[in-house]
């Protein structure tokens, strides 16, 4: 497991790397898919950071309050947090990567608050920062990778990878 803003940091890397400008809350984003898609294929959270359910989205907060302040995130990137990350991992968050980075902010929102996700489950029992637990997160990420193919082009960016046999337990 890694520091969610170990995380953070590869995909702002990515980010630079790629010429694709990419905001806080889209590094937060990616770090949340990176994390509940993990939990669904490998069976493992890749993340020991949890996400919590504030009132206009999940957040994990160390990325936030790292991040939130910055005006320009690329200029705070730490290497050695990233050198930690193992080869097969970066492959995975790689592919990630290729899969939504086209997303806006907006949308990469609105697959993270849409109705049956882990964040309105949580959140719609109160207004405050309550936990989004990894159980819950595990069984959105593999109902949509097992339960609905017809999403695989939308919400699966790995069975197109050939990734789809690494689910586990």
């Amino acid at each position: 497991m890694y520091n969610a803003l170990t995380i953070a940091h590869y995909f702002v890397s990515k980010s630079i790397n790629s010429n694709v400008k990419i905001t806080v809350h889209q590094a937060e984003f990616m770090v949340l898919f990176a994390h509940g898609w993990h939990l669904a294929i490998d069976g493992r959270p890749l993340i020991h950071d949890q996400a919590k359910a504030w009132r206009h989205g999940p957040v994990i907060e160390v990325v936030h309050k790292f991040y939130s302040k910055q005006k320009d995130i690329a200029a705070i990137l730490n290497i050695e947090m990233m050198e930690q990350i193992k080869d097969r991992d970066r492959d995975f968050l790689d592919g990630l990567w290729r899969y939504y980075i086209d997303l806006s902010e907006i949308q990469m929102l609105d697959l993270c608050t849409d109705y049956g996700t882990p964040w309105y489950m949580v959140h719609g029992k109160s207004s405050g920062a309550l936990l989004i637990d990894d159980k819950r997160i595990k069984q959105h990420y593999r109902l949509l990778h097992i339960s609905h193919p017809e999403f695989a082009d939308i919400d699966d960016p790995f069975s197109t990878l050939g990734l789809e046999g690494r689910i586990g337990a």
